[in-house]
């Protein structure tokens, strides 16, 4: 069923996590005011979040909040992670459709245009699709290459989609968003898992307008742990599995090192000892391994149960505290 038809006083929201990107604000939000000005039967709002930056990132968001009533500033009280500053930003977003996107300029602004077209179509959630990527060194696209065959191999069934975090959600999307309360999160991982009618579209990423990425391998890493063991109970399946293996492969071992000598051939001699190495070796890697596997699952257990917030926020530029969703008062 497609959406009713637009309305002027419709509004978008353009989510932008910030961490250390005073180089880049700027550029970034004349680049956006060239863009929308093309879409003037709408209206826009920023909302940039400053994940914890060590540079002139907020005093530059303050100046632009000075300036721009429609710029809003959420600090936060600390650095953490681009994942909760997303979700911080979509939480005080107030937009009739909400976009998330880099501070960097490599998400295009001017794709901007094809996401509200899709949206206006009736698209529920427009995801764009990074294809090349300029200047992109070998090590970054490999753990990129891993990162996908990772998120695929431990989906638990489900297909995974491509995409970045790029891409624009409609405010019903918002709402059920709002509702997932993990605190080890992956945004477009939840986005896909609500469901939604979905539809993507392709872009090349630009080089890196200013600065070094923020997003290092090792987050890389630690955000494909945070999918696989948040979303899946594959991990717990295949260690099943691969205890089951080295247990029937043991038992195999054991019985050839027990029985050659007297049915093959007396040269097949294997002193108990060796035997013993055998046995407590395959023993050890399997408990390790259980161990290892188990100890995330409790880990992420005991993070839940203590039922912090997702984030804390310092303090907030041209937002109205009283248009916060239920969901998120404390």
């Amino acid at each position: 069923m497609t959406s009713a038809a637009p309305s002027k006083t419709r509004l978008v929201s353009i989510v932008v996590p910030i961490f250390n990107e005073e180089k880049n604000i700027e550029p970034l939000h004349r680049a956006l005011q060239d863009v929308i000005s093309k879409l003037g039967d709408l209206r826009w709002e920023y909302v940039f979040v400053d994940d914890g930056s060590r540079d002139d990132s907020l005093l530059i968001l303050a100046k632009l909040a000075e300036q721009y009533s429609g710029v809003k500033v959420i600090s936060l009280a600390r650095n953490f992670g681009k994942e909760l500053a997303l979700t911080a930003g979509v939480t005080y977003a107030a937009g009739d459709a909400i976009v998330t996107m880099d501070a960097d300029l490599q998400h295009p602004p001017t794709l901007l245009l094809e996401l509200v077209a899709k949206w206006r179509e009736g698209a529920d959630v427009v995801v764009a699709a990074r294809g090349a990527t300029a200047k992109k060194s070998i090590a970054r696209r490999a753990s990129s290459t891993v990162f996908r065959w990772l998120a695929r191999l431990f989906s638990g069934g489900r297909p995974m989609e491509e995409g970045t975090d790029y891409r624009l959600i409609d405010k019903k999307v918002r709402a059920a968003f709002l509702l997932v309360r993990e605190r080890r999160r992956a945004y477009r991982q939840i986005v896909d898992w609500l469901g939604f009618k979905r539809v993507t579209v392709e872009f090349d990423a630009a080089e890196r307008f200013e600065g070094k990425p923020t997003y290092s391998l090792s987050k890389l890493w630690d955000l494909a742990i945070d999918m696989i063991v948040s979303h899946s109970s594959v991990p717990l399946r295949l260690l099943l599995y691969v205890g089951l293996l080295i247990a029937t492969a043991s038992t195999l071992s054991l019985a050839w090192m027990f029985l050659a000598f007297y049915f093959i051939s007396p040269k097949w001699y294997y002193t108990p000892l060796a035997q013993a190495v055998v046995f407590n070796t395959l023993l050890i890697g399997i408990l390790l391994t259980a161990i290892g596997v188990v100890g995330l699952y409790v880990g992420r257990i005991h993070e839940e149960v203590l039922a912090r917030p997702l984030f804390t926020v310092r303090a907030t530029l041209n937002v109205e505290e009283s248009v916060l969703p239920k969901p998120y008062d404390r």
